[in-house]
């Protein structure tokens, strides 16, 4: 599995409280778009945001970066906030949910 990682860093709780709307608006639009895997958005007490992307195969990975991976520039015109990110592969990851019944 693939996935794309971006941390976004703001100066305040609240500024990264008023994005993280966006945020999740902008990446859950690209869940039946691009076919995605997974998708993890966090909040920090500090004012990260931290969002994993996920996706089964590079052709995915290629379509989101193509259909959607100018958010962060979209968002750039309205928020303050600096980031930094990262393409990975998945080596491991493990979610309790998804084996209870």
């Amino acid at each position: 599995m693939l996935s794309k990682t971006y941390h976004l860093k703001f100066p305040t709780l609240d500024a990264a409280q008023v994005a993280a709307p966006y945020v999740i608006e902008a990446l859950g639009n690209a869940i039946p778009d691009c076919n995605l895997s997974g998708l993890n958005v966090l909040i920090s007490k500090d004012g990260d945001i931290s969002i994993n992307v996920f996706f089964a195969s590079s052709n995915e990975l290629k379509l989101f970066e193509k259909k959607h991976g100018g958010f962060l520039d979209s968002m750039k015109k309205t928020f303050l906030f600096k980031s930094t990110g990262f393409d990975g592969v998945c080596i491991y990851q493990f979610d309790g949910g998804s084996e209870a019944a």
